[in-house]
């Protein structure tokens, strides 16, 4: 047997195995063994036919159909002896066959080899964040604002308003309205933020009835505009419910019975959210530093099977919206490549650390973790036993745990920063 390796671009590798006659024997008699089962010819019941009969009758389809089984075993045994760190599926690109034997060309992807850089003593910035009472008093409006009533109007003096609005575009040369062209029906809520702040503005002070002529907002800085005239048929003042004990057991459902107590829990919601976005922010500054600091190339099965979990996870989070069942992940590919690519380096890189720091499951971190997700110890255990994912999970976690405790930390207080 000959084993040639050569190395293509990237993760790429090529391997060329050539097997002569008498290798190939001892396969070829197994996949004789594997076809006699299902072969039957008069005068014999089906599996009973001599096998020096089917090699007579069928030998030479037999064989050439057991080629990619032998490529396939010989290529996991070449990998096996060479440590060799697969990826994804290998592809049998060629076959060539002779008089001395067969020699078979597969190609493959394996990990990089990664010398690890520094990771101990990371340099970090940790934002701080207060809660004060704007920020909790900002929840209360938009759980007030969320149970709002409607009051009809006849006329706008601020922002609190839902207008209806009947939109006809005009003509660029003539500035009347489009002939035959269909008027378009729009409802804007004006203390919305993504409201066109020249329209908001044209609506101040208008009463059912009035029109006048808006220039629409284009993306596109080369385009000219669209223009309508547009005529309010009708305005509602939104009301926002007061902020009651009565409003807080009914938004509550019970739990809570006074505003003093929804606006503790607010504020240790709103805590929460900050504690969360920080460790999320130290978790990015350590995945920044450490995939700039170890450049490589990678293997485009894990890459594509990333882009994919991406793009599962962009189709869930948008189900129902126009054409997403229609999309692809190749249609999103020079959007969710970055990403995944980013991610892909991260998860090498860490699985390096974890080796490097004799990272293991103990029993502290299966109880924290049990406490995390909410189940007990042993379904735990059951679920880990089925489902490896779970454990790299728990360890993946406690490898940036070890990352932050290494890391030199700077508070830097978020308010200070904006203002």
């Amino acid at each position: 047997m000959e084993r040639t390796t050569t190395t293509l671009q990237g993760c790429s590798r090529e391997v060329r195995i050539s097997l002569v006659k008498s290798e190939l024997k001892p396969h070829y008699e197994e996949a004789y063994v594997k076809a006699q089962a299902g072969i039957t010819l008069p005068g014999f019941r089906k599996g009973k036919v001599p096998v020096a009969m089917i090699k007579q009758r069928f030998g030479r389809e037999i064989e050439s159909e057991a080629l990619e089984t032998i490529a396939d075993s010989e290529f996991r045994a070449f990998a096996q002896a060479e440590s060799q760190k697969v990826v994804g599926s290998p592809a049998l690109t060629d076959i060539q066959k002779s008089a001395e034997g067969v020699e078979f060309t597969i190609r493959y992807e394996v990990l990089p080899d990664i010398e690890l850089g520094t990771y101990r003593g990371l340099t970090l910035n940790r934002p701080i964040k207060e809660v004060t009472e704007e920020d909790v008093q900002r929840e209360i409006d938009r759980i007030c604002m969320r149970a709002a009533t409607f009051e009809q109007a006849d006329q706008i003096d601020g922002t609190l308003y839902l207008v209806s609005m009947t939109m006809h575009e005009l003509d660029r040369e003539t500035s009347m309205p489009i002939i035959g062209a269909e008027a378009q029906e729009s409802r804007v809520f004006l203390e919305d933020d993504s409201v066109d702040m020249h329209l908001r503005s044209s609506l101040t002070n208008c009463k059912v009835g009035d029109s006048f002529t808006y220039v629409a907002e284009t993306q596109d800085e080369n385009a000219q505009p669209p223009s309508y005239r547009v005529t309010v048929s009708d305005i509602q003042r939104v009301v926002p419910a007061e902020f009651t004990n009565e409003f807080v057991e009914m938004v509550t459902t019970n739990r809570m019975h006074t505003t003093e107590e929804l606006r503790a829990d607010i504020e240790s919601q709103i805590r929460d959210y900050f504690e969360r976005a920080t460790q999320q922010s130290l978790e990015n500054q350590l995945i920044d530093q450490l995939v700039a600091a170890h450049p490589m190339d990678l293997p485009e099965p894990l890459v594509h099977s990333v882009m994919h979990r991406l793009f599962d996870d962009f189709k869930q989070r948008n189900e129902g919206a126009p054409g997403i069942d229609k999309l692809t992940a190749h249609d999103l590919e020079n959007d969710l490549r970055p990403p995944a690519e980013r991610i892909v380096r991260w998860e090498l890189i860490r699985d390096q650390i974890v080796q490097a720091e004799n990272l293991a499951m103990t029993d502290e971190d299966l109880t924290a973790a049990s406490e995390r997700y909410g189940i007990g110890e042993d379904h735990l255990r059951m679920l880990m036993r089925q489902n490896q994912s779970i454990e790299d999970q728990i360890l993946a976690e406690k490898a940036v745990k070890t990352l932050i405790d290494y890391a030199i930390i700077t508070d830097v207080n978020v308010d200070q920063i904006d203002d």
